[in-house]
């Protein structure tokens, strides 16, 4: 065997000792992020979050997965969405509620950075601001985003709809950069297909105590209502 021949073996034996290593390496983290995506997941069934060693071992593992496989835009997301379940659990005092808001948006606007097309992000990011009561030109700019990127999306209507009839309820300035995106998010909502669609539309209506102005709204629908007037019209 040549000089050149031996050479060429050890950097092959390197490379390959390399790529060894990486796939290790995210399949790490890969695990890592499973076990944090499982338990988000789980507080989504359960519309909770109750139990704080939960909680700790799932920031943990996204911690680990970002660690071993950083600048993911789907582990930064998962990372922010569990950070934002602390940030809403009674298990954790106001402060620290609050602490974990913030932190989850420096990860939201982070997986922004890498893909910035994510309607359902922004849309989130959108919420975030809300929960924060950082009502601002910034929030109707997420808004807009999600829109821009993803008009179609039930998030994305979740959204525009609940952050827009607070808006409009609170009677803020930023009212009307937000109306006819209001209106014609409900309405998309109102006549999707899908049932729970509909049914999310109406609890939403409800839950800002906005019946009687939705049933004017119905009035102008080119398609049948009367479902949607038998659920909020009396």
């Amino acid at each position: 065997m040549t000089s050149l021949q031996k050479t060429l073996l050890t950097l092959l034996f390197f490379v390959l000792l390399y790529l060894a290593a990486q796939a290790v390496t995210m399949l790490n983290a890969n695990l890592h992020y499973y076990k944090a995506f499982q338990l988000k997941e789980l507080w989504l069934k359960n519309q909770a979050l109750s139990d704080k060693s939960q909680y700790l071992t799932a920031i943990n593992a996204i911690n680990n997965a970002n660690n071993k496989h950083p600048n993911n835009p789907h582990y930064l997301v998962t990372q922010g969405l569990i950070l934002e379940w602390g940030g809403i659990s009674s298990i954790f005092s106001p402060s620290e509620q609050k602490s974990n808001l913030v932190e989850a948006k420096k990860y939201y606007l982070k997986s922004l950075e890498l893909r910035p097309t994510w309607p359902v992000t922004w849309a989130t990011l959108a919420i975030l601001k809300w929960r924060l009561n950082e009502i601002d030109q910034e929030l109707i700019n997420y808004l807009h985003q999600a829109d821009k990127y993803g008009s179609n999306i039930i998030e994305v209507h979740q959204a525009w709809v609940d952050i827009g009839f607070y808006l409009y309820q609170n009677k803020s300035p930023y009212t009307a950069q937000i109306m006819s995106g209001l209106r014609r998010h409900l309405q998309l909502m109102l006549q999707d297909k899908q049932p729970w669609v509909r049914r999310s539309a109406i609890n939403i209506i409800k839950r800002h105590h906005k019946e009687a102005l939705v049933c004017k709204w119905l009035l102008t629908y080119s398609f049948d209502t009367s479902e949607q007037q038998r659920a909020i019209c009396q």
